[in-house]
């Protein structure tokens, strides 16, 4: 199947809507242990027990440490796994220094990335599926390509082997991802230019439809 088939959809995809909804219960336990969060979490759920977030909501935020924080809110409503979290939090200063370089600078190739792997390599807890969010709520470019989200959702589409523009990610899992993510933000912003498209709508598209759909009936079409 070529994703080009769905040019219509992912064009008018509502991305930047896209939205999440957190209980600040789930966060609580990262409240008692970190002291500036309670104050933040006040301004954030305004004496409610939910806050929804929306991708253009982060994208609006100036203040680096609360984008960082919603960009954590919307990517994981539900809260992090183990101590993920607060870890972050207590290296809270060292992400915000290296996104504020990683936001001025531009990467031509992946041997210039990988001072951005390993300044994310020494917070422990931060692995992929986080960072990439961050990379992209910063805006932070790659070659000239936007960086994009990559979680195990979209990895999960990629080495489906169902979309015959992602051939060469076909192998990809998480494990071996963070080495492809440079080839997967090319890769992606390539096709974003021939489809005249953004990026982040492909990346939305495989997060939503990507294994959504029934195979066995595109299959059919084609015959």
């Amino acid at each position: 199947m070529n994703i080009n088939t769905f040019h219509t959809l992912i064009t008018h995809l509502p991305v930047q809507q896209q939205c999440f909804k957190t209980k600040r219960s789930n966060w609580r336990k990262a409240e008692s242990k970190i002291d500036w969060l309670e104050k933040m979490n006040d301004k954030l759920f305004e004496n409610k027990e939910t806050v929804s977030i929306c991708r253009q909501d982060i994208f609006n935020t100036k203040d680096v440490r609360e984008r960082i924080i919603k960009t954590i809110y919307w990517g994981y409503p539900r809260g992090m796994r183990g101590n993920h979290f607060v870890n972050i939090l207590i290296n809270i200063e060292i992400i915000e220094k290296a996104i504020k370089e990683f936001s001025i600078q531009k990467y031509q190739n992946s041997q210039d990335f990988e001072e951005v792997i390993q300044a994310f390599k020494a917070v422990p807890g931060l692995g992929l599926s986080t960072y990439s969010k961050l990379l992209y709520f910063f805006k932070v470019r790659l070659n000239d390509n936007q960086c994009l989200i990559l979680d195990q959702r979209v990895i999960d589409v990629l080495s489906s082997k169902f979309y015959s523009n992602f051939k060469a990610l076909s192998r990809i899992s998480y494990s071996n991802a963070e080495s492809k993510y440079f080839e997967y933000v090319e890769m992606l912003g390539d096709l974003s230019k021939q489809l005249n498209i953004e990026g982040e709508n492909i990346e939305q598209f495989l997060f939503i439809f990507g294994n959504g759909l029934k195979k066995e009936a595109f299959q059919l079409d084609a015959k």
